[in-house]
């Protein structure tokens, strides 16, 4: 039917126009943000999904520094442990040649003498040993093993270090206390059987410094190893969240090119609809 009053062919072609510039508008709106999810209508059960991959990414990424930081702590005392190791050691050794019956007494004394010092050395790293300001061996802070979240659910566990204080403690006490004069045996009367005595003791002390490095350093291979899982989620979870979020820009920039051509062809028919009804002029003449 042929009218004036309305242009059926400008409307529809006003119609497409609009649709299709829409279409356009939030192809490059995803194009430009590099998500599809740039319009959270288009997909919002993808938003859901993406925001709480988001937060497990984030979740994984502070336990992964969190395990590291226990790694780091455990890596320190074991640093310690093998100083007071090799302080040990040598006041062994020390004690070793104090057996020796050909010395006299200031001989004696004279070993005596660098053990008290290198004891000193032990009780003061004992003391004052800490990471982060956490002391090591002494005080409330290492009565219990330090504990750490290992995964995104927050699953803990913990790096045994709540013997190790007390081992320390044992050893200022008692052998490293006998070397720095706290002993009621008399320094001065010290003799190879005091020195024969004190050798099982030593031998001991190292057994006790080593068992504890053992199970700092079996703590921290195992949190090595709980880095390394997190880190493989952490890659799964931001591939899982990609597929979701992230933009196929190839796919996006064809979709684009046809929204942009759809709005051309928009145009023209509709400039083209607009002037069609100029032909029913001619029969008002």
């Amino acid at each position: 039917m042929a009218t004036i009053g309305t242009n059926l062919a400008a409307v529809s072609a006003a119609n497409y126009l609009t649709i299709n510039n829409t279409n356009l508008t939030l192809s490059i709106q995803k194009l430009s943000a590099g998500s599809r999810l740039a319009n959270p209508v288009d997909d919002a059960a993808g938003v859901a999904v993406s925001g709480n991959l988001q937060a497990r990414v984030a979740r994984l990424n502070a336990a992964v520094q969190g395990v590291q930081d226990i790694v780091s702590y455990g890596q320190t005392m074991d640093g310690f442990l093998a100083t007071l190791q090799g302080i040990v050691t040598r006041m062994s050794e020390l004690t070793q040649e104090m057996t020796n019956g050909s010395f006299n007494t200031s001989d004696r004394n004279d070993y005596l003498t660098e053990a008290g010092i290198i004891a000193n050395q032990f009780v003061s790293i004992v003391s004052n040993a800490s990471f982060d300001g956490t002391t090591l061996f002494s005080g409330a802070a290492t009565a219990s093993n330090v504990i750490i979240t290992v995964d995104a659910e927050g699953t803990t566990d913990a790096l045994n270090t709540s013997g190790t204080a007390g081992v320390m403690t044992s050893l200022v006490n008692s052998i490293i206390g006998f070397f720095t004069g706290a002993s009621p045996t008399v320094v001065s009367d010290f003799t190879t059987a005091h020195a024969s005595s004190y050798i099982a003791s030593m031998n001991s002390a190292i057994t006790s410094i080593t068992t504890a490095r053992a199970g700092i350093n079996a703590s921290i291979s195992k949190f090595n190893f709980y880095i390394t899982n997190i880190n493989t989620q952490n890659i799964n979870v931001q591939a899982a969240n990609s597929r979701i979020a992230d933009l196929n820009v190839a796919q996006e920039s064809t979709n684009e090119s046809k929204q942009s051509i759809l709005v051309q062809a928009a145009t023209a028919m509709l400039a083209q609809a607009n002037t069609s009804q100029q032909s029913l002029l001619q029969l008002l003449r």
